[in-house]
């Protein structure tokens, strides 16, 4: 998102916005920004307590609070008509480990496949001799299970698609 408001413009924020992660269902970017008023009423009923207040006040997913469990309270606490419905795709996310993670540096490290409840990752044999995270993207539901977990903050999850 990129934050153009006044004090976004004179700090430059605007030219270095990475984009965020919105709650589950919120739709485009653009459609969420519109139509949210910034009740907080989203991040009061979020079971996990994973939305915080964002830029400008509007709701993020912070995954280093822990997980999504897509139990769809913060479209159910919403007052205005801005989540799509529960049967729908919740988001278009996916995991990304960076070469900062343990097993990459030849520390064996296995907890994001611990929390990983789809089994999405998994370690594979190198040459090293060290297992290699593997990770099956189509799989991903996008909880963030792995994020919180990974202690060198190795994995994020960002957006598929540029919205």
């Amino acid at each position: 998102m990129v934050d153009i408001t006044r004090r976004g413009v004179l700090t430059g924020a605007w030219r270095s916005a990475t984009p965020v992660v919105r709650p589950p269902w919120s739709g485009s970017e653009d459609r969420f920004i519109e139509s949210c008023i910034r009740c907080n009423e989203c991040l009061t009923h979020c079971e996990t307590a994973i939305l915080v207040s964002g830029p400008g006040g509007y709701p993020v997913v912070d995954f280093l609070q822990g997980e999504c469990t897509f139990c769809y309270a913060c479209a159910t606490a919403c007052p205005e008509p801005i989540f799509l419905p529960q049967t729908s795709q919740p988001w278009d996310i996916s995991i990304s480990i960076a070469q900062t993670c343990l097993a990459y540096r030849s520390i064996e490290c296995r907890r994001c496949e611990d929390n990983c409840e789809p089994q999405v990752i998994s370690f594979r044999p190198s040459l090293t001799g060290i297992y290699q995270p593997k990770i099956d993207k189509q799989g991903c539901t996008g909880c963030g299970a792995c994020v919180a977990s990974c202690p060198v903050s190795a994995i994020t999850l960002e957006h598929e698609n540029a919205q």
